[in-house]
């Protein structure tokens, strides 16, 4: 009975930690590698799981045997060890995407060693009966639930903010070039990183979409959210260079998003994609004027403008109607004038807000009224 118990225990152990290393954490185990060694190693997410698994595994059979005393009802306390030190090898925070420690993080970890300890001293209160043999059963079940305890220790020990978890993810798939699945990790995101908005415009961008989807995605940054910060080479995917690879140019310490479009849009060489981060740029501005006019330098047609492009178009209209051309679109012109008409609907702006954006979803004109 007692190697069953053990048996579940090793099992448990082995599962749970190759699953939140190398699935739910690879990316946070990744960067923190990368930051430690100051991008001198190799990124290996197999090795980085497999690795403090085993070395943890011998850890908790070390812990069970010098706690041979535990019941078996409770020797799943030998395994409180290995799983801490899982979530506490995952608890690094990175500060260039907006994460950091709580101030009550390490007081937390002495009080779950003190719970432990506790725990340890009640243990010896509950002796195995050694004349009538329980069922397996009978002693599986209050170990998996101090197992399942431990393990709640673990993840809450460990770095799961969902913001760092999808900006590392989304970097990792813009270097793989699987821009898809990086779109997908911003899809679900409604406050997202500087990072994520760049890696969300880069993905957009590189697939031929940021003029069609880019309002699909939040944007609390504004056009300052198309670009990485300098900081973020301190990031183990460097985004900055892949953005940079992809424009042509790399972006100044001190220069706004838009100042450093404009730039190297003047230049002899500017490739397309810094025509459309320009234009996108402006919009994000909700700088109509200053869009207009790169517009009209582009070699784009009318019938060819992506959809918030067109959006655009009839929203400065019906601002300057004497000085922008109307577009020749019935159906997106009459979808304006029943957009105007609920946006002045009696009622609060939020909820005006929410009527516009279940009724006519990512659009530009709902960001222009209500950016972010």
């Amino acid at each position: 009975m007692t190697r069953r118990i053990s048996l579940l225990c090793v099992i448990y152990f082995v599962v749970f930690s190759f699953l939140f290393l190398y699935v739910l954490e690879r990316d946070v185990l990744a960067q923190t590698q990368f930051q430690l060694s100051e991008g001198s190693t190799v990124q290996h997410p197999l090795m980085a799981a497999l690795l403090p698994t085993f070395l943890f595994t011998l850890l908790g059979l070390f812990l069970g045997h010098l706690l041979g005393w535990l019941p078996l009802r409770f020797r799943a306390m030998a395994w409180c060890g290995p799983l801490l030190l899982t979530g506490l090898l995952c608890h690094w925070c990175f500060p260039m995407v907006g994460t950091s420690l709580s101030s009550y993080f390490w007081s937390g970890v002495i009080l779950i060693i003190a719970l432990y300890l506790g725990g340890l001293l009640l243990c010896r209160n509950f002796p195995d009966s050694l004349r009538h043999l329980s069922t397996f059963s009978s002693y599986a079940w209050p170990n998996i639930l101090l197992l399942l305890l431990f393990t709640l220790f673990s993840v809450l020990l460990a770095n799961t903010d969902s913001v760092t978890l999808r900006t590392l993810a989304a970097s990792r798939y813009v270097r793989l070039h699987q821009y898809g699945r990086a779109l997908h990790q911003a899809r679900w995101e409604r406050h997202p990183s500087y990072q994520l908005s760049a890696a969300t415009a880069l993905s957009l961008s590189e697939t031929g979409q940021l003029g069609e989807r880019l309002f699909a995605y939040p944007q609390p940054w504004g056009s300052e959210g198309l670009l990485p910060q300098m900081s973020d080479t301190l990031l183990v995917n460097d985004l900055p260079g892949h953005v940079a690879l992809h424009l042509g140019y790399c972006r100044g310490s001190h220069v706004s998003a838009t100042s450093f479009l404009a730039t190297i849009y003047d230049m002899p060489k500017s490739r397309p994609a810094v025509r459309d981060y320009l234009l996108c740029a402006y919009l994000l501005n909700r700088d109509l004027e200053g869009f207009v006019r790169v517009l009209n330098d582009t070699c784009y047609s009318v019938d060819s403008l992506p959809r918030h492009y067109r959006e655009a178009l009839v929203l400065r209209h019906h601002l300057r109607p004497l000085q922008a051309p109307a577009i020749d679109d019935a159906s997106l012109n009459l979808r304006f004038a029943v957009f105007q008409h609920l946006l002045h609907e009696s009622g609060t702006k939020a909820e005006r807000e929410y009527k516009l954006r279940e009724r006519f979803g990512a659009n530009y004109w709902t960001y222009y009224y209500f950016p972010g």
